[in-house]
């Protein structure tokens, strides 16, 4: 899990949220801020999974290779995201570091 510092509170979310630029990927969608230091949150409801246990898992395996990136980003995870390792994971998310990037 990220350090606190390293997560969006509640009010940095919405700030984020409604004047972010939005991305979308096969197994992912975000929006995202420019910030130094970045910050994250993901978002993983219940329409992702019934089961909560499933979702803290899909979560703490995203923060867990999440990049350190000068961008304030919100992940909203897709169903397809549950089947992904921890490589396809990494290199999902590093093909979202260089679009952002760029």
């Amino acid at each position: 899990m990220f350090p606190k510092s390293l997560r969006l509170s509640r009010r940095d979310f919405l700030s984020v949220k409604s004047s972010g630029k939005s991305l979308s990927f096969t197994h992912f969608s975000v929006i995202y801020v420019s910030r130094s230091p970045g910050r994250v949150a993901i978002v993983t409801s219940a329409k992702l999974s019934k089961s909560a246990v499933v979702r803290n898992q899909l979560r703490r395996r995203v923060y867990s290779v999440f990049p350190q990136i000068p961008y304030d980003v919100i992940l909203f995870p897709k169903a397809s995201m549950l089947k992904l390792g921890h490589a396809k994971i990494n290199s999902e998310l590093d093909s979202l570091v260089s679009k952002i990037s760029h």
